[in-house]
């Protein structure tokens, strides 16, 4: 039986004793290789240029570019980077700045080790991995306000509304197709349909540019039903 090619991990942080604790984690998980470490934002673009990663653990406080600079400047060359903010910092100011920059998403530091693997296998995968504390950070940048009248939606259909709210509540695409009485299939055209629609590019940025829209408000959201 063939053994899966690992993902390919670049690191981008400015302490040392948090490479060589990355260094020792990925050392022991098999389905992930450690190819590359930066230490700066300006490093960790060169070396996602040179080695083109699957996916990037970034710092967010660097010296010289930031990992929120370095980050959009990633996203901007390459739509279809895989990056996930790692930080101790989970405050909605370094959280919004993240995801708004392009960030797959968003971790603190002390998520642990199984935590840092599952956020990172949802982040290959196409979802959006955000620690609780992160995910409530996000929520509370929302102000109270009225739901978005037809003419306010920027062309989104029912639909396509619905599946926002879906995005918001955290599932994932099998979870929404059931809800939706869909195929998985049938979600992603949608998603990408709100992408074109919203000038976005990924699920995160969908989220995060639909609540800068006010089309979803994830303070007013009801509870998940089983």
């Amino acid at each position: 039986m063939t053994t899966p090619t690992p993902y390919r991990i670049l690191i981008a942080d400015d302490d040392p004793d948090a490479r060589s604790a990355y260094r020792a984690f990925f050392a022991t998980q098999r389905e992930f290789e450690l190819v590359g470490e930066a230490r700066n934002g300006v490093e960790a673009v060169e070396a996602y240029v040179t080695l083109r990663p699957d996916v990037v653990l970034m710092d967010l406080q660097m010296p010289g570019m930031s990992g929120i600079d370095a980050t959009r400047r990633i996203c901007e060359r390459h739509p279809g980077a895989c990056i996930v903010a790692m930080t101790t910092f989970g405050t909605r100011e370094y959280v919004v700045a993240a995801l708004r920059a392009g960030a797959s998403g968003y971790l603190v530091k002390d998520a642990g080790g199984p935590a840092l693997r599952n956020a990172l296998v949802q982040a290959l995968g196409g979802h959006m991995p955000l620690s609780a504390a992160v995910r409530r950070e996000l929520v509370a940048t929302i102000v109270d306000q009225d739901q978005p009248s037809e003419a306010d939606r920027h062309g989104l259909a029912p639909r396509e509304m619905e599946l926002l709210g879906w995005l918001a509540h955290g599932l994932t695409n099998k979870e929404i197709a059931s809800r939706m009485h869909v195929s998985e299939g049938t979600v992603k055209q949608y998603v990408a349909r709100i992408c074109d629609k919203l000038q976005v590019n990924s699920r995160t940025q969908v989220l995060v540019r639909s609540i800068q829209l006010g089309l979803v408000n994830p303070s007013q959201l009801s509870p998940i039903g089983g």
